[in-house]
Protein backbone atom coordinates (compact mmCIF):
# COMPACT_ATOMS: atom_id res chain seq x y z
CA UNK A 1 0.00 0.00 0.00
CA UNK A 2 1.30 3.44 -0.96
CA UNK A 3 -1.06 5.35 1.35
CA UNK A 4 -2.69 4.82 4.70
CA UNK A 5 -5.66 6.39 6.49
CA UNK A 6 -5.05 7.88 9.92
CA UNK A 7 -7.15 9.87 12.38
CA UNK A 8 -6.10 13.47 13.03
CA UNK A 9 -7.24 16.63 14.77
CA UNK A 10 -7.51 19.66 12.46
CA UNK A 11 -7.28 23.18 13.81
CA UNK A 12 -8.52 25.89 11.42
CA UNK A 13 -7.37 29.31 12.59
CA UNK A 14 -9.37 31.15 9.91
CA UNK A 15 -12.66 29.45 10.66
CA UNK A 16 -11.81 29.08 14.36
CA UNK A 17 -12.80 25.42 14.35
CA UNK A 18 -11.32 22.27 15.89
CA UNK A 19 -12.36 18.89 14.45
CA UNK A 20 -11.48 15.21 14.35
CA UNK A 21 -11.29 13.63 10.89
CA UNK A 22 -9.56 11.11 8.62
CA UNK A 23 -6.42 12.02 6.71
CA UNK A 24 -4.33 10.20 4.09
CA UNK A 25 -0.56 9.86 4.47
CA UNK A 26 2.12 8.38 2.21
CA UNK A 27 3.72 5.17 3.50
CA UNK A 28 7.43 4.43 3.61
CA UNK A 29 9.44 1.31 4.34
CA UNK A 30 13.10 0.39 4.73
CA UNK A 31 14.52 -1.54 1.75
CA UNK A 32 17.80 -3.26 2.68
CA UNK A 33 20.08 -4.02 -0.26
CA UNK A 34 22.70 -6.78 -0.22
CA UNK A 35 25.24 -7.04 -3.04
CA UNK A 36 27.13 -10.34 -3.42
CA UNK A 37 25.83 -11.38 0.02
CA UNK A 38 27.25 -8.24 1.66
CA UNK A 39 25.11 -5.48 3.15
CA UNK A 40 25.27 -2.42 0.91
CA UNK A 41 22.66 0.18 1.83
CA UNK A 42 19.17 0.80 3.21
CA UNK A 43 16.77 3.00 1.27
CA UNK A 44 13.67 4.54 2.84
CA UNK A 45 11.14 4.32 0.03
CA UNK A 46 7.53 3.92 -1.00
CA UNK A 47 7.01 0.12 -1.04
CA UNK A 48 6.31 -0.17 -4.80
CA UNK A 49 8.51 -0.94 -7.83
CA UNK A 50 11.21 -2.36 -5.56
CA UNK A 51 13.14 -4.11 -8.35
CA UNK A 52 13.12 -0.97 -10.49
CA UNK A 53 14.27 1.06 -7.48
CA UNK A 54 17.23 -1.20 -6.69
CA UNK A 55 18.37 -1.68 -10.31
CA UNK A 56 18.12 2.04 -11.02
CA UNK A 57 19.92 2.88 -7.80
CA UNK A 58 22.81 0.53 -8.54
CA UNK A 59 23.18 2.02 -12.03
CA UNK A 60 22.93 5.59 -10.79
CA UNK A 61 25.51 4.96 -8.06
CA UNK A 62 27.98 3.33 -10.44
CA UNK A 63 27.77 -0.14 -8.85
CA UNK A 64 26.68 -1.59 -12.19
CA UNK A 65 27.19 -0.31 -15.71
CA UNK A 66 24.39 -2.26 -17.39
CA UNK A 67 21.74 -4.88 -16.70
CA UNK A 68 24.16 -7.55 -17.89
CA UNK A 69 26.23 -6.99 -14.72
CA UNK A 70 23.45 -8.57 -12.64
CA UNK A 71 23.59 -12.37 -12.35
CA UNK A 72 20.71 -12.90 -9.92
CA UNK A 73 18.09 -10.71 -8.25
CA UNK A 74 15.94 -11.85 -5.35
CA UNK A 75 13.52 -9.84 -3.21
CA UNK A 76 12.48 -11.23 0.18
CA UNK A 77 9.96 -8.99 1.94
CA UNK A 78 11.89 -5.72 2.20
CA UNK A 79 15.34 -7.27 1.74
CA UNK A 80 16.81 -7.40 -1.76
CA UNK A 81 19.74 -9.65 -2.70
CA UNK A 82 21.69 -8.85 -5.86
CA UNK A 83 24.45 -11.09 -7.16
CA UNK A 84 26.77 -9.61 -9.76
CA UNK A 85 28.96 -11.30 -12.33
CA UNK A 86 31.95 -9.51 -10.80
CA UNK A 87 33.25 -8.59 -7.38
CA UNK A 88 32.77 -5.12 -5.97
CA UNK A 89 34.62 -3.62 -3.03
CA UNK A 90 31.78 -2.40 -0.83
CA UNK A 91 34.25 -1.46 1.91
CA UNK A 92 35.96 0.91 -0.51
CA UNK A 93 32.61 2.38 -1.49
CA UNK A 94 31.72 2.89 2.17
CA UNK A 95 35.09 4.52 2.82
CA UNK A 96 34.33 7.04 0.07
CA UNK A 97 31.49 8.44 2.16
CA UNK A 98 32.01 11.78 3.83
CA UNK A 99 30.43 12.80 7.11
CA UNK A 100 28.48 15.78 5.82
CA UNK A 101 24.98 17.14 6.22
CA UNK A 102 23.82 17.50 2.62
CA UNK A 103 20.74 18.26 0.56
CA UNK A 104 20.42 14.54 -0.15
CA UNK A 105 17.98 12.22 1.60
CA UNK A 106 20.72 10.25 3.34
CA UNK A 107 24.46 9.91 2.85
CA UNK A 108 26.31 11.00 -0.23
CA UNK A 109 29.46 9.78 -1.87
CA UNK A 110 32.51 12.02 -1.72
CA UNK A 111 31.75 15.07 -3.92
CA UNK A 112 33.02 14.79 -7.48
CA UNK A 113 34.95 17.51 -9.21
CA UNK A 114 33.96 18.61 -12.70
CA UNK A 115 37.03 17.00 -14.29
CA UNK A 116 36.01 13.63 -12.80
CA UNK A 117 32.89 13.72 -14.95
CA UNK A 118 34.84 13.58 -18.20
CA UNK A 119 34.37 9.82 -18.35
CA UNK A 120 30.62 10.30 -17.90
CA UNK A 121 30.22 12.81 -20.74
CA UNK A 122 26.81 12.27 -22.34
CA UNK A 123 27.49 12.57 -26.06
CA UNK A 124 24.04 12.68 -27.62
CA UNK A 125 22.67 14.73 -30.50
CA UNK A 126 19.02 14.15 -29.57
CA UNK A 127 16.60 17.06 -29.82
CA UNK A 128 13.56 17.66 -27.65
CA UNK A 129 10.64 19.93 -28.49
CA UNK A 130 9.76 22.46 -25.75
CA UNK A 131 6.07 21.72 -26.32
CA UNK A 132 6.79 18.05 -25.54
CA UNK A 133 8.56 19.05 -22.34
CA UNK A 134 5.64 21.19 -21.25
CA UNK A 135 3.16 18.42 -22.09
CA UNK A 136 5.05 15.72 -20.21
CA UNK A 137 5.45 17.92 -17.13
CA UNK A 138 1.70 18.52 -17.23
CA UNK A 139 1.15 14.75 -17.45
CA UNK A 140 3.55 14.21 -14.53
CA UNK A 141 1.47 16.56 -12.41
CA UNK A 142 -1.80 14.90 -13.43
CA UNK A 143 -0.49 11.38 -12.71
CA UNK A 144 0.89 12.22 -9.26
CA UNK A 145 -2.14 10.83 -7.46
CA UNK A 146 -0.39 9.99 -4.19
CA UNK A 147 0.98 13.53 -3.99
CA UNK A 148 -2.49 15.01 -4.55
CA UNK A 149 -3.84 12.83 -1.72
CA UNK A 150 -0.97 13.27 0.74
CA UNK A 151 1.41 16.06 -0.30
CA UNK A 152 4.21 13.71 0.79
CA UNK A 153 5.77 12.32 -2.39
CA UNK A 154 7.89 13.20 -5.41
CA UNK A 155 7.32 12.01 -8.98
CA UNK A 156 9.49 11.17 -11.98
CA UNK A 157 8.93 10.08 -15.57
CA UNK A 158 11.20 8.63 -18.23
CA UNK A 159 10.15 9.53 -21.77
CA UNK A 160 11.37 9.29 -25.32
CA UNK A 161 12.31 12.55 -27.00
CA UNK A 162 9.04 12.24 -28.97
CA UNK A 163 7.14 12.49 -25.68
CA UNK A 164 6.22 8.80 -25.31
CA UNK A 165 6.08 7.83 -21.66
CA UNK A 166 8.23 4.82 -20.71
CA UNK A 167 7.93 4.78 -16.93
CA UNK A 168 6.31 6.77 -14.11
CA UNK A 169 6.95 6.53 -10.38
CA UNK A 170 6.02 8.25 -7.16
CA UNK A 171 8.07 7.90 -4.01
CA UNK A 172 8.64 9.58 -0.66
CA UNK A 173 12.18 10.38 -1.88
CA UNK A 174 13.02 12.38 -5.00
CA UNK A 175 16.14 10.25 -5.50
CA UNK A 176 14.07 7.06 -5.25
CA UNK A 177 11.52 8.24 -7.82
CA UNK A 178 14.35 8.91 -10.28
CA UNK A 179 15.97 5.53 -9.50
CA UNK A 180 12.66 3.74 -10.14
CA UNK A 181 12.06 5.16 -13.61
CA UNK A 182 15.69 4.66 -14.64
CA UNK A 183 15.52 1.08 -13.39
CA UNK A 184 12.23 0.53 -15.22
CA UNK A 185 13.77 1.77 -18.46
CA UNK A 186 16.80 -0.45 -18.00
CA UNK A 187 14.65 -3.52 -17.30
CA UNK A 188 12.56 -2.80 -20.42
CA UNK A 189 15.69 -2.67 -22.57
CA UNK A 190 15.20 0.99 -23.47
CA UNK A 191 18.14 2.95 -24.89
CA UNK A 192 18.46 5.58 -22.17
CA UNK A 193 20.59 7.81 -24.40
CA UNK A 194 17.47 8.57 -26.42
CA UNK A 195 15.33 9.53 -23.42
CA UNK A 196 14.75 12.48 -21.17
CA UNK A 197 14.01 12.54 -17.46
CA UNK A 198 11.19 14.55 -15.88
CA UNK A 199 11.23 15.17 -12.14
CA UNK A 200 9.23 17.06 -9.55
CA UNK A 201 12.25 17.54 -7.28
CA UNK A 202 15.08 20.04 -7.09
CA UNK A 203 18.06 19.18 -9.26
CA UNK A 204 21.11 18.68 -7.07
CA UNK A 205 24.42 17.21 -8.15
CA UNK A 206 23.42 13.71 -7.00
CA UNK A 207 20.33 13.65 -9.24
CA UNK A 208 22.26 14.91 -12.28
CA UNK A 209 24.99 12.35 -11.61
CA UNK A 210 22.40 9.54 -11.75
CA UNK A 211 21.36 10.75 -15.21
CA UNK A 212 24.98 11.05 -16.34
CA UNK A 213 25.82 7.49 -15.26
CA UNK A 214 22.71 6.29 -17.09
CA UNK A 215 23.53 8.20 -20.28
CA UNK A 216 20.35 10.34 -20.16
CA UNK A 217 20.99 13.61 -22.07
CA UNK A 218 18.07 15.80 -20.95
CA UNK A 219 16.57 16.53 -17.52
CA UNK A 220 13.51 18.71 -16.90
CA UNK A 221 12.05 19.57 -13.52
CA UNK A 222 9.16 21.46 -11.99
CA UNK A 223 11.52 22.61 -9.23
CA UNK A 224 14.75 24.58 -9.30
CA UNK A 225 18.40 23.54 -9.59
CA UNK A 226 21.21 23.78 -7.10
CA UNK A 227 24.64 25.06 -8.07
CA UNK A 228 26.02 21.52 -7.90
CA UNK A 229 23.34 20.33 -10.32
CA UNK A 230 24.15 23.05 -12.85
CA UNK A 231 27.89 22.41 -12.53
CA UNK A 232 27.54 18.65 -12.99
CA UNK A 233 25.13 19.04 -15.91
CA UNK A 234 27.49 21.41 -17.68
CA UNK A 235 30.51 19.16 -17.08
CA UNK A 236 28.66 16.01 -18.23
CA UNK A 237 27.08 17.61 -21.30
CA UNK A 238 23.52 17.26 -20.00
CA UNK A 239 20.71 19.64 -20.90
CA UNK A 240 19.20 20.87 -17.62
CA UNK A 241 15.79 22.56 -17.67
CA UNK A 242 14.08 23.69 -14.46
CA UNK A 243 11.07 25.69 -13.29
CA UNK A 244 8.85 24.19 -16.02
CA UNK A 245 5.70 25.93 -14.86
CA UNK A 246 2.85 27.42 -16.84
CA UNK A 247 4.26 28.11 -20.27
CA UNK A 248 7.78 28.98 -19.10
CA UNK A 249 10.98 27.10 -18.43
CA UNK A 250 14.58 28.00 -17.54
CA UNK A 251 17.36 26.32 -19.55
CA UNK A 252 20.56 26.21 -17.50
CA UNK A 253 22.81 24.06 -19.70
CA UNK A 254 22.76 22.48 -23.15
CA UNK A 255 20.21 24.74 -24.85
CA UNK A 256 21.35 23.38 -28.25
CA UNK A 257 19.25 20.24 -27.65
CA UNK A 258 16.03 22.28 -27.59
CA UNK A 259 14.54 22.05 -31.07
CA UNK A 260 13.33 25.19 -32.87
CA UNK A 261 14.73 27.41 -30.13
CA UNK A 262 15.97 29.94 -32.68
CA UNK A 263 12.42 30.47 -33.92
CA UNK A 264 11.58 32.31 -30.71
CA UNK A 265 12.23 36.02 -30.33
CA UNK A 266 15.45 36.50 -28.38
CA UNK A 267 15.71 39.17 -25.69
CA UNK A 268 18.43 40.18 -23.25
CA UNK A 269 17.36 41.51 -19.86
Amino acid sequence: MSTEQIRIYRLDLKEETFSEQDDTVATDEAVCIFVNDEYYRTLIATPTMTKELVVGHLLGEGIINSLEDIKEFEARLLKVYVELHRDVNLDLISMSKVDLITTACGSISAPLQSDQLEGLMVASDVKVDPEEIWGIVRELNLRSEIYHKTGGTHSAMLCTTEGQGIAFAEDVGRHNAVDKVIGAGLLKGVELGGCFLISSGRQSGEIVLKAARSGIPVIASVAGPLKSGIRFADAAGITLICFVRGRRMNIYTGHERISNIMSYSFEVH
